[in-house]
């Protein structure tokens, strides 16, 4: 039987390789002379490659217990690679990369970012799993995903405080690049007790493995599912505003009220901190919750309301750190409950095949949102750049607000089934 502390745990080790990415990586791209596309195009190529190959992974794993933690340590391994392969590659050749180093660099953040959401197909599947051995599901995911941004916010601290803005060097890394490295390393470190528990071959679904995988079949079950597609079209637009916005997050906080790299950290450290206490307390009181949905509902329209302070705060610093602060508690009420729903309203002999559609939609928005940005910004190039980010911001709030719309339609579908 696996381990739910270990389980924690990963959620908690995990974070440290996505927030080094997230915050650094388009910084270094940046002083590389390159533009905010080559993240865009990056994040969507990484898109195609969960859609084309993730479906049929996730129904391969959910046979049983054994096959999930075998593509969990693959894609860990995978992640610190490429953490190690991009701090030492930027580091080597510092700034003005040559076109070759930007399409290395990129397709070494697509294979980052491929295993890193594969990995999270898998480990969310295991909260079905937890469910049916006496655990609270809204718990375990509040309080995974509190852990996990504990671990966000430490990282950017540390990374910020006493890595990025200091003149530490280790084996010649400094600054960013060896943000990325230690992401790596503390992250493998602190995963090692969850990858090599021995999980159980009983585990098995035995509905999940009687038929060859189709994806196109799987996609036609998806989106003839109403409840599922609207929930997944939903759920896609509003990480559409909250994954564009954190692929940007730190050129906007730059050109928009100044910060500095450091700054940024400090900010991303205060939201992700902020984030982490609604969550643990999320996950504290879940059982109290009597209506999931309406709390969901009231979850999105919190961080509706955030988009709307971001894009419309006076360009202080002060303002900025509230904002984020606002964002981290309203991230903290949606997404926890977001996936602890999904994992209801699907089939659960096969959690793990349908997780990677909600990760598939999720990281759809990561072809949407930066591709809509960069129009945006093109289309607005007479314009100051403050303002060109700033009108970004409130279109990604009016994303989510359509995206709301179709999270209630979908529960209100579930409740037309139970009735």
């Amino acid at each position: 039987m696996l381990n739910i502390r270990r389980w924690y745990l990963y959620d908690f080790a995990n974070s440290f390789a996505s927030s080094v990415i997230i915050f650094y990586f388009p910084l270094l791209l940046a002083e590389g002379g390159a533009s905010d596309t080559w993240i865009g195009i990056s994040a969507a190529i990484s898109t195609v490659i969960l859609l084309i190959f993730y479906p049929a992974l996730g129904h391969k794993a959910d046979r049983s217990q054994r096959t999930l933690m075998k593509y969990m340590r693959v894609s860990s391994v995978i992640m610190v690679f490429t953490l190690f392969a991009i701090g030492f590659l930027t580091n080597t050749f510092l700034e003005n990369y040559t076109y070759a180093m930007l399409f290395t660099l990129c397709f070494l953040y697509i294979l980052f970012q491929t295993s890193f959401q594969g990995s999270y197909v898998f480990y969310s599947s295991f909260m079905q799993h937890f469910k049916e051995i006496g655990y609270n599901k809204d718990k375990i995911s509040g309080l995974g995903m509190g852990l996990g941004q504990l671990g966000n916010a430490v990282s950017i601290g540390v990374m910020g405080a006493f890595v990025v803005g200091s003149s530490l060097v280790l084996y010649s890394l400094s600054g960013k690049s060896l943000a990325l490295v230690l992401g790596g390393t503390i992250f493998i470190v602190l995963a090692i007790p969850f990858l090599i528990q021995k999980s159980e071959e009983g585990h098995v679904q035995a509905k999940s493995s009687e038929a060859t995988f189709s994806l196109k079949e799987f996609l036609r079950k998806v989106f003839l599912d109403k409840k599922v597609f609207y929930y997944l079209l939903g759920y896609m637009l509003v990480a559409d505003s909250v994954s564009t916005l954190q692929i940007y997050l730190t050129l906007y906080l730059k050109n928009v009220f100044g910060f500095t790299e450091k700054m940024s950290s400090i900010g991303g450290a205060v939201s992700l901190g902020m984030l982490f206490i609604t969550c643990m307390v999320f996950g504290f009181f879940a059982y109290k919750i009597t209506n999931r949905n309406k709390m969901l509902v009231i979850g999105g329209s919190v961080y509706i309301i955030a988009f709307l302070l971001f894009g419309f705060a006076p360009n202080t610093p002060l303002y900025a750190y509230l904002s984020l602060i606002f964002a981290g508690f309203a991230y903290g009420l949606f997404f926890p409950l977001a996936r602890s729903l999904y994992s209801d309203i699907i089939p659960k002999e096969a959690q793990a095949e349908y997780f990677s559609s909600f990760i598939i939609f999720e990281r759809a928005a990561t072809i949407t949102g930066p591709l809509l940005w960069v129009v945006v910004f093109w289309l607005l190039s007479e314009y100051p750049t403050e303002f060109r980010y700033r009108t970004n911001v409130i279109i990604l709030a009016f994303i989510a607000m359509i995206g709301i719309y179709y999270i209630k339609k979908a529960h209100a579908m579930v409740r037309v089934e139970i009735h």
